[in-house]
């Protein structure tokens, strides 16, 4: 992950706008890449951060 020119390394996100499927399709295509430790829990933050409860009232959703 630090040498985004490394063959299967992770790359700098781009402002593609693909449809769910496609990416889904794109990233399965790769092949798996090693990382560290390190890399692992600022991955997992990551993850976590981007996850939020979201509740259903009514027509209205709302996030917290």
């Amino acid at each position: 992950m630090s040498d985004p020119k490394t063959p299967g390394q992770l790359a700098p996100a781009k402002a593609e706008k693909l449809p769910l499927d496609q990416r889904i399709a794109r990233l399965r295509g790769r092949k798996p890449v090693d990382i560290n430790h390190g890399e692992a829990l600022l991955l997992q933050g990551l993850a976590e951060a981007s996850l939020r409860e979201q509740r259903l009232a009514g027509a209205q959703v709302s996030l917290d």
